[in-house]
């Protein structure tokens, strides 16, 4: 049966929409599941830190060293508590007080180190990729480098005083999730407890070529133990050990100048007490 001409141009015309429909879709980019994704968080654990189990009980990862974590080949890298072992496992990551940070490699009982003069808060999906903090987005379903935006993420004020523009980007990706889900990256268990009763779980993606801002501060800079900023309980420590030193120092001196004195002057100055700042042991647990 031969179709009359208006017909025959309507079924071409159907026909190219039909086409065009999954073209449109594909530049899109994004699935319709998006429209209403999952975002959850994750960070990185820290040796001395609160932190929270897989039950999402609170843990200190302190306590006796009982545990070793090596490398493929057998090499120690240090010696944590088992709190602090089975948090690294779960994360994949994790920092020691020492500011050397290790990822799982083969298996979940070998650990490799991180150069962290190229990563310096992890790696993301491939080792050329570094994690940036609240920029970073691990996801299942999307080429790495994609730029999102999240609406309900900007504005939002950050734990360092920052304030978000919702601008995030794909460096990562989940291996305890499936598609249509995004984990954000907020590099602290602080943060993300700051953060979990403003972010809702049920977020609008978009794909959108922003810009991504830096919201790392000095002092999140100093909770990483990157070089030249060191650990917070360290340099508390170091300062105590500094302070206990000039202190002694300062004594002396005064001591030696009180000798040059008349007997008078030491009486007047005797009188005045010196503060020494003890030194407290560190908590090596």
């Amino acid at each position: 049966m031969k179709l009359s001409l208006p017909i025959a141009l309507m079924f071409s015309l159907a026909s190219i929409v039909t086409m065009a429909a999954p073209v449109t879709e594909q530049k899109r980019g994004l699935k319709s599941c998006y429209s209403h994704a999952t975002l959850t968080q994750y960070w990185i654990p820290k040796e001395g830190d609160k932190d929270e189990n897989n039950d999402g009980d609170s843990v200190s990862l302190t306590g006796p060293k009982t545990k070793t974590l090596k490398t493929s080949s057998g090499k120690t890298i240090a010696k944590v508590s088992k709190s602090t072992y089975e948090k690294f496992q779960m994360e994949g990551t994790g920092l020691l007080k020492n500011g050397e940070m290790v990822n799982l490699d083969d298996g979940k009982n070998e650990f490799m180190t991180v150069d962290r003069s190229k990563d310096p808060y992890g790696v993301g999906s491939d080792d050329d990729i570094a994690l940036v903090p609240w920029v970073s987005v691990a996801a299942n379903d999307m080429e790495r480098g994609t730029t999102l935006y999240i609406k309900d993420l900007d504005g939002v004020k950050l734990p360092d005083g920052k304030t978000h523009n919702g601008c995030v980007r794909v460096d990562d990706e989940g291996w305890s999730f499936d598609d249509c889900q995004l984990d954000f990256f907020v590099l602290q268990y602080s943060a993300y407890k700051a953060l979990e009763d403003t972010i809702p779980e049920k977020v609008k993606v978009e794909k959108k070529e922003c810009k991504v801002q830096n919201y790392v501060t000095n002092q999140v800079k100093k909770w990483a133990a990157l070089k030249g900023y060191g650990d917070a309980s360290s340099d508390d420590s170091s300062s105590d050990d500094k302070k206990s030193s000039d202190s002694k120092k300062s004594s002396d001196d005064k001591k030696s100048s009180n000798k040059k004195k008349s007997s008078d002057s030491k009486k007047s100055s005797d009188k005045k007490k010196h503060k020494h700042h003890d030194d407290e042991d560190e908590d090596e647990n």
